[in-house]
């Protein structure tokens, strides 16, 4: 918490003794003003996002964080691509008589059509679309109007198959009538074993045409006068899916998560007691597969420095049994694999003590490495597949170096910095309440409005003692440090004209090489005051 006291509304006291109705060259004198500038407190929440902070039932501090690697999904398995099926129908004869309302398409052969997709050694035989969207787009050189029948008998909802019409102008002149209707095919079940139910990635599609009936006339179409229906299936995504997955490796990385557990510490090293990581790999896939991890890692963007885990799970193939079908909500049961990494099969502790702001990986995953062993009967739902995470527990017992922390305190000098010629030095003191097990090398600096340090406040001696530990090293009280800091008239313009003040801790543990363990109420609260020296002149 933050309590500031404008130095300005102590100083508008002596800025009323001055008497504009007086001769100009009246008498002055110097005069030393108090002001309080801020308090503010900080506690371990400054070194570590309090969110990821567990309090044990002894007071002490666990840190804890859950981060998921990478989730392979179906939409990663299953790529329906966007297809066109173009389709053009001209009569067999140079011409034909049509009556109104009599049907064409008999004599237009070919209006039952069977469209594969490629799906790169995927074999499907149900989807059921989460999204995707038909457009039909139909040209006419028939000099009548056309009511065109649109069906998929593969694909239903609720039982119905889908059956749709739409109308087409006739030509005119030489320009043919054209139409194009989209429809949204999301919740549609479709059987993509063709027409004999032994094929697998196939739609069937049917088209019907008739004269209109409300014409007044027969018309004549020649082989010249073709029929062009052209069907586009576009972002295709199954709900769910059953057939044979494949054998496609997904290579994955590199790639890097952020990791926020240290973005409050700018510099120095910590050696923390123990680190234990249970990282495990989730399969909500119908499928069998494998996973091989080449690499993580951990990253200090600020000190460029990069360790790699040495582990059980490096390059050793992890197997993952397929998920159980529950068909009821859930609609299935993943498999899971799990590992703990500690300090003994690991070098877990030396991955977190390296204070990284991200965290890499490698990964391949191969589906069905035994090749389709269910017959066709792989499944996969929306919204599930191959997770890999971690869960990081790390208890707050730890030796510090210089590790340092920054936090700004805003301050308002206004009313001062206008009359700035009047003031000649002052003296800052720092009244520090240390509560941790750490002595603290303290720096303040002044910024300006853009938050850029236009001047140090303090010297050489700013270390603030530690608290008071008992028999085992745990603080039992308070620790009072005072730091007197004088500023001089280079110094001032600064000061005043500042916007904020910067303060740098810089920690480190008593008792090394003994691990200091951390505590609730651990606080250090900081008071800044100044004694300043002021002309006060009577005109």
């Amino acid at each position: 918490m933050v309590r500031r006291t404008a130095l300005s509304y102590v100083l508008v006291l002596a800025l009323l003794l001055t008497i504009s109705s007086c001769r100009r060259g009246g008498p002055s004198w110097d005069t030393d003003i108090s002001s309080p500038i801020f308090k503010t407190s900080f506690g371990i929440d400054n070194l570590i996002t309090d969110s990821l902070l567990v309090k044990n039932p002894d007071s002490t501090l666990t840190l804890t964080y859950k981060s998921n690697l990478y989730n392979f999904s179906l939409d990663s398995l299953i790529k329906i691509p966007d297809t066109t099926i173009k389709n053009t129908y001209v009569l067999p004869l140079p011409s034909y008589l049509f009556n109104c309302g009599q049907a064409i398409t008999p004599a237009y052969p070919g209006n039952t059509t069977q469209t594969s997709y490629p799906l790169n050694g995927v074999g499907l035989k149900t989807s059921i679309l989460h999204s995707g969207m038909m457009g039909v787009d139909i040209i006419n050189k028939v000099r009548k109007k056309i009511k065109i029948q649109y069906q998929i008998p593969s694909a239903t909802l609720n039982g119905v198959p889908f059956n749709t019409e739409t109308w087409v102008d006739g030509r005119t002149g030489n320009v043919p009538g054209h139409t194009h209707v989209d429809y949204d095919l999301s919740g549609y079940t479709i059987d993509m074993t063709g027409p004999n139910h032994n094929s697998i990635n196939t739609v069937l599609t049917t088209i019907n045409a008739w004269i209109d009936p409300t014409c007044s006339d027969t018309v004549y179409v020649t082989n010249n006068d073709p029929l062009v229906i052209s069907t586009n299936f576009k972002q295709m995504v199954p709900e769910y899916a059953k057939g044979y997955f494949g054998q496609t490796v997904q290579n994955v990385g590199p790639s890097e998560n952020n990791f926020p557990l240290f973005s409050k510490i700018s510099s120095g090293s910590l050696l923390l007691q123990s680190v234990q990581l249970e990282f495990h790999v989730e399969n909500g896939i119908g499928a069998d597969a494998r996973v091989i991890i080449p690499d993580i890692y951990s990253r200090n963007s600020r000190t460029g420095s990069t360790i790699h885990l040495t582990a059980p799970i490096i390059n050793n193939p992890i197997n993952l049994n397929r998920a159980t079908e529950t068909f009821s909500i859930p609609p299935e049961v993943p498999s899971v694999y799990s590992v703990t990494l500690n300090n003994t099969n690991s070098n877990i502790r030396n991955l977190v003590q390296n204070l990284p702001d991200k965290i890499g990986y490698k990964m391949g995953i191969y589906p069905n490495p035994m090749g389709n062993v269910s017959g066709f009967n792989d499944f996969i739902y929306y919204g599930y597949g191959i997770k890999a995470g971690l869960d990081l527990t790390i208890p707050l017992s730890l030796v510090a170096n210089n590790l340092t922390l920054a936090d700004t305190v805003p301050v308002n000098f206004d009313q001062s910095a206008s009359n700035i010629e009047r003031l000649h030095h002052c003296l800052l003191t720092l009244y520090a309440s240390n509560g941790f097990p750490f002595t603290a090398n303290i720096q303040l600096y002044t910024l300006d409005k853009n938050n850029t340090v236009t001047d140090s406040l303090i010297g050489t001696s700013n270390l603030i003692d530690q608290a008071p530990l008992d028999a085992n090293l745990k603080a039992i009280d308070q620790r009072q440090t005072i730091l007197e800091i004088p500023v001089g008239a280079s110094k001032i313009n600064d000061l005043v004209h500042a916007k904020k003040i910067l303060i740098i801790a810089r920690f480190n543990t008593g008792a090394k090489p003994n691990y200091i363990k951390i505590y609730n109420d651990y606080r250090i609260d900081f008071r800044l005051s100044g004694d300043f020296n002021y002309t006060i002149k009577l005109h």
